[in-house]
């Protein structure tokens, strides 16, 4: 993959890549992650049943590394979001510039999304756990925890910002 003459249209592939990702967080969180569908019951098991019986909000943070089965999506996925990327980047709708650049966004959004996950869930006292955007992630993820609101606020993680289109965030 070559990334050559970059022009606007090709920058809007990275853009659209980031918020199909911000999108897509959203809606398979509420979706799949919140409601039992047929189609998705492993998944909304492992979500709810696991990761949310295991942290709440008044224990949101790992103990050891073993605890990270319940933070981190199985390692096949990222296989499958590859392989379909790669049709995606394949089909070059616009220019295989758009194709590639929204790619790499969403490959970085997934990975990033990753990163801050286990940020949310450090212990206290991590030396990133005090970085600006980190302690905000945090704090809204927490709130997502709570019983009462983890079906219907606080999807996004990595950057709410379909939550707040959607006017699904909780700010208190």
């Amino acid at each position: 993959m070559k990334i050559r003459n970059i022009g606007i249209v090709d920058l809007t592939g990275f853009v659209a890549g980031v918020l199909f990702f911000n999108l897509c967080e959203y809606v398979i969180h509420k979706s799949f992650g919140h409601r039992k569908n047929p189609m998705a019951l492993p998944f909304y098991k492992r979500h709810t049943g696991d990761h949310h019986n295991f942290f709440s909000d008044s224990e949101m943070y790992f103990d050891r590394a073993q605890d990270w089965r319940v933070i981190l999506f199985p390692p096949w996925l990222i296989v499958v979001i590859f392989l379909l990327l790669g049709v995606f980047y394949g089909l070059a709708l616009l220019s295989m510039n758009f194709s590639a650049l929204f790619c790499i966004a969403v490959l970085g959004s997934y990975l990033c999304y990753e990163i801050f996950h286990v940020c949310v869930h450090a212990p206290e006292g991590c030396w990133f756990t005090n970085l600006p955007w980190i302690r905000q992630v945090r704090y809204l993820h927490t709130i997502h925890h709570r019983c009462h609101l983890m079906a219907d606020r606080n999807f996004n993680i990595l950057f709410p910002l379909t939550d707040v289109i959607l006017k699904t965030i909780v700010l208190k």
